[in-house]
């Protein structure tokens, strides 16, 4: 069953979304890193098959949401600001949590109303733990589907239309994948669907947060 719950899906447009950024030029989101050769070939297949409906130049790797971070900053002005502080406080309860390396799966697709995607099995409800223990106030009042994003929609198509061409895409066997780490990754808030930057990577082996020097210098400021 399909998480879009409108009659077409929701047009996302490339542009500088000034208003949302207000002068600040970085974003940052917890999430397992997926730019795996398999994954990435498989969303470049999809991609292509999907090609009428998506959004050009959408460069994202392959990667599962888990809990949106903010703006890195210094000391927070805005609400959606993020401060080392912030980050400090989710690693102590990474830390706390104690997650070993845990499995998913990766099984089909699906449509959110704005976005294309690859479904993800969280079985061994590794993805949830760790979703809990990065959680801030406010965070969970939204629903959370675990996904790899491989397309934004251009336009409004009907979306009878896309679950059947989504239907009709190639065939691939579930990927059964080991999440070994989490990372703070980040993107120039200007760009739709632009790049990812490894800012910190946080060990599930051996509970260790490692940054950047790039990223390392932005929060020791």
């Amino acid at each position: 069953m399909s998480c879009a719950t409108e009659e077409f899906t929701l047009p996302c447009e490339q542009r500088d979304f000034v208003e949302w950024r207000q002068g600040r030029s970085e974003f940052a989101v917890w999430a397992i890193d997926l730019d795996l050769p398999e994954l990435v070939a498989l969303s470049a297949q999809y991609q292509s098959h999907m090609q009428d409906f998506l959004l050009a130049d959408y460069l994202r790797q392959p990667h599962i949401t888990l809990q949106i971070a903010g703006f890195p900053c210094e000391t927070a002005s805005l609400p959606d600001d993020f401060t080392p502080q912030q980050m400090q406080a989710q690693i102590a309860r990474l830390k706390a949590i104690k997650q070993a390396p845990f499995t998913i799966e990766v099984a089909g697709v699906d449509s959110f109303s704005s976005a294309a995607y690859f479904t993800v099995n969280d079985s061994s409800g590794g993805i949830a733990r760790v979703r809990q223990a990065l959680a801030c106030v406010g965070d969970d009042d939204f629903p959370y589907t675990p996904h790899v994003t491989f397309g934004l929609y251009r336009a409004a198509f009907p979306m009878a239309t896309v679950l059947h061409e989504l239907s009709a895409g190639p065939i691939f066997e579930p990927l059964q994948l080991t999440i070994n780490k989490v990372s703070l990754l980040t993107y120039q808030a200007a760009v739709i669907g632009g790049a990812l930057s490894t800012a910190f990577e946080f060990d599930l082996t051996e509970h260790l947060l490692r940054s950047t020097e790039k990223t390392g210098q932005k929060f020791s400021r």
